[in-house]
């Protein structure tokens, strides 16, 4: 059965009203702190947000660049216009925040406009692989900013159907398609690097939430932690190794011997599909000894200029013997996410993330930008950003954490925690969705995975002195599988 036919019987079954909104990137608590700083003109927030205000992609007099086909490369008869999307990804996320934020409907109408016009004309993408790296990209970029103005009632009666049918029939259909290694370079699982996977997850679970479909929300959180492709966990974060000099496990990411560009926009969606989870009640940062920190530590140690372990790696098709330099000391805005997390909510030591946040601030002008306000080229619109305004705490918020009623949804999971075993006892039996639901393993045997298959490095690799400070405007995903 393809996965277009499961994906029409996806949408016929009921659905489980146990989400939370807005509940993905951006929760009301997320809304209700950056009010309470504008309003005290506290920084970073304030310097933040007035930079979001000023961009081109942040007003409400912002046209939409919507077309019917968008294309990563150019090839005979089709010439590249992916920027359209990306553009306008970027615009209808800051503008929907703009309207949460000053509530101001003309920023809700801008943004209902420009993923109205995509969801009346967006039709195919790339005849080749590229399509789904815009579909898993762009696609939970719309889809969190349509969940920003999920609740804005003109676009609620009509603009969020005429969306939501494109997506399920545009971008879903492809997101699964591919998650479920269906297309012909999919003959290995792992020929992808991680970052294919892991913008295809995010889309899926931002679709589930903004659908309040369970099942699409379960099969990102399953994959996640079973999957048999480098997006699932424990082949995103490839190897445990040993921190030189104090002995601390560390997690070697997977594409660490390829370059550094990629390896952080690996960090910058773990981010986005952990967070997206955590504000509906469940908790990946922990998932499996809070892998995601281990692989951070790890990046943001060897980025900062110091060595690491490198374990020998090969998917079948590459093979790497040392950690590439190549874009050392690239950074992309998601550590003031990561640092929030673990360091505030969380409590744990995180001393090269802490770091490599506070090099990243510093880098991009003391805050983290958004799309749309750091530079050109695919690489700046990987990911919405903003995480200075979004997830930035001070020590009053710190405080807040420990109090028996300062836990918020943005602070500690939601009260409902979703379960595969909730969504499933709503699914009629006579219903079959199994490829769909079922078609990721349940297990994976991975010798990385506990502690009693680990492989430590038996060495330290030195690698060159660390590069000055850069952003990624040079690293295109659309050269990353071969």
């Amino acid at each position: 059965m393809t996965t277009s036919v499961l994906l029409q019987l996806l949408f016929l079954m009921p659905f489980v009203s146990a989400f939370v909104h807005p509940g993905l990137l951006v929760t009301s608590s997320d809304i209700s702190r950056i009010k309470t700083k504008l309003a005290a003109q506290l920084d970073p927030w304030q310097s933040s947000w007035k930079k979001l205000i000023s961009i081109e992609y942040s007003q409400s007099t912002y046209t939409n660049n919507a077309v019917s086909g968008v294309y990563r490369d150019t090839v005979v008869d089709i010439i590249e216009n992916a920027e359209n999307l990306w553009h306008d990804a970027a615009a209808a996320f800051n503008l929907g925040l703009r309207w949460k934020v000053e509530g101001d409907p003309q920023f809700a109408k801008a943004a209902a406009n420009i993923l109205t016009a995509w969801g009346e004309k967006l039709k195919n993408f790339d005849a080749g692989d590229d399509q789904y790296l815009t579909t898993g990209l762009q696609g939970y970029q719309l889809v969190n900013a349509a969940e920003l103005i999920r609740d804005y009632a003109p676009f609620a009666n009509s603009g969020l159907k005429t969306f939501t049918d494109m997506f399920s029939n545009v971008i879903l259909t492809k997101n699964m398609f591919f998650l479920n290694h269906e297309a012909g370079s999919e003959h290995n699982p792992k020929h992808f690097f991680a970052n294919w996977e892991l913008c295809n997850m995010a889309s899926v679970m931002a679709f589930g939430v903004l659908t309040e479909n369970q099942t699409l929300f379960d099969f990102s959180v399953e994959y996640f932690k079973t999957g048999i492709g480098n997006g699932a966990i424990n082949n995103a974060i490839s190897n445990l190794v040993q921190e030189p000099g104090t002995g601390k496990v560390i997690g070697q990411p997977q594409e660490s011997g390829r370059d550094q560009g990629h390896t952080g926009l690996d960090f910058q969606l773990l981010g986005v599909i952990a967070q997206q989870a955590w504000n509906q009640g469940v908790d990946l940062y922990s998932y499996n000894s809070s892998r995601i920190l281990l692989g951070a530590e790890y990046y943001a140690r060897y980025n900062l200029g110091n060595d690491v372990p490198f374990v020998n790696y090969t998917n079948g098709i590459v093979f790497y013997d040392h950690i590439s330099s190549a874009s050392r000391g690239a950074y992309r805005p998601t550590w003031e996410l990561l640092y929030a997390h673990y360091a505030q909510i969380k409590g744990l030591d995180v001393p090269w993330i802490e770091q490599y946040k506070n090099h990243t601030v510093e880098s991009m002008g003391g805050f983290e930008g958004g799309a749309g306000s750091w530079g050109e080229g695919s690489g700046h619109y990987d990911g919405l950003g903003w995480g200075s305004l979004l997830y930035h705490l001070d020590s009053s918020d710190v405080d807040a954490l420990s109090s028996p009623t300062g836990q918020t949804s943005s602070i500690s999971p939601s009260s409902t925690v979703l379960t595969r075993a909730s969504a499933h006892s709503h699914i009629s039996s006579s219903t079959s969705v199994s490829p769909i639901s079922t078609s990721i393993p349940t297990t994976t045997t991975l010798s990385s995975a506990s502690g009693s298959g680990t492989t430590f490095a038996p060495s330290t690799f030195s690698a060159s002195p660390i590069a000055s400070a850069s952003s990624i405007a040079d690293i295109g995903e659309d050269v990353c599988y071969f």
